[in-house]
């Protein structure tokens, strides 16, 4: 198994993911059948069972939620610059 540094960004977290892989029969026979209430598999573990699992699909998920985040950025920064002449 590969380990990898996910960023924490909200639409990285295991409430986001988790949700679209559950129905994967390959990636859920990594993980116990349920999870206590409100809660789910470790961060880390999930992220690493999928870069093993499906690598390309995480790196387009990761590489869409750093093009969104730094569009998003350049604009805020933008927003809150001040013009001096």
């Amino acid at each position: 198994m590969t380990t990898i540094e996910v960023p924490h960004y909200d639409e990285l977290s295991v409430k986001n993911i988790f949700p679209t892989l559950k129905n994967d029969p390959i990636f859920t026979s990594y993980f116990p059948d349920k999870f206590p209430k409100g809660k789910g598999p470790p961060r880390d573990y999930m992220f690493n069972i999928l870069n093993t699992l499906y690598p390309d699909y995480l790196a387009e998920v990761m590489n869409h939620a750093n093009e969104q985040r730094m569009t998003s950025a350049g604009d805020d920064m933008k927003k809150e610059s001040i013009e001096m002449s």
